[in-house]
């Protein structure tokens, strides 16, 4: 009997089952997630460490160091390993959700994405800024990134909605979920198709957790481009 062979299989088999058994799946193993009210299939580009779905409404990522999406504008270097969940909408849609993030270190975030390929996206992000202070911040990539720290927020938590109206998107914030601040406006230049989701990422820590909830999806233009609504 080989006894060694026969131990590495009981653990490489117990394993898989810690795995298969844990409501926070081991990322590369299991189902991908479902979320109410979103259009199509979900799935994942590059995996978090673990994900959780709750009531189909709530989801949480949670992230290891080293994760970004980010085009150095100085010299070209490319950031692509953070994970996004994305999924493909409607020619014109609404989505928000609130946003609550376990910040440690600077830059460590939650965002909603528009991604269409590793040189043409965008992020509105909810992030820690270097002077310790969560902070809204946008980024969009066209070739290279630019990069705008824009509103200071209060807290841990926010809301987050992106709209499309035809080749154009707006970016907007909200302390309650009613009243909207427009961030920013833009298009992405490119023809390829664009996805949308949920990002996590800790590009300067040991890694960082995010939920997003009270997610809504509306497959329409926007009413009210200045108000959000």
């Amino acid at each position: 009997m080989n006894r060694p062979l026969l131990l590495r299989k009981f653990r490489r088999a117990l394993l898989v089952l810690i795995l298969s058994s844990s409501p926070w799946l081991g990322a590369a193993e299991g189902p991908e997630p479902s979320l109410a009210g979103l259009a199509g299939k979900l799935s994942w580009k590059n995996l978090p460490l673990s994900w959780h779905v709750e009531g189909g409404r709530q989801l949480k990522i949670s992230v290891g160091k080293k994760t970004d999406w980010f085009v150095d504008p100085f010299d070209g270097k490319v950031s692509n390993s953070a994970p996004i969940l994305l999924f493909a909408p409607g020619a014109d849609y609404v989505l928000n959700a609130k946003v609550s993030v376990a910040f440690h270190t600077k830059w460590d975030a939650a965002a909603f994405m528009i991604w269409a390929d590793d040189h043409h996206w965008a992020k509105l992000s909810f992030e820690l800024s270097p002077d310790n202070q969560p902070t809204m911040v946008t980024v969009v990539t066209r070739g290279l990134s630019d990069d705008c720290n824009s509103i200071p927020v209060s807290g841990k938590e926010v809301f987050l909605q992106v709209a499309r109206s035809g080749n154009t998107y707006v970016f907007y914030s909200s302390v309650d979920g009613h009243e909207w601040k427009i961030l920013l406006t833009f298009s992405l230049d490119t023809d390829g198709k664009q996805m949308v989701g949920f990002e996590a990422q800790s590009p300067a820590g040991e890694g960082a957790d995010a939920t997003f909830s009270e997610i809504h999806y509306s497959p329409t233009k926007i009413k009210n481009i200045y108000t959000g609504q």
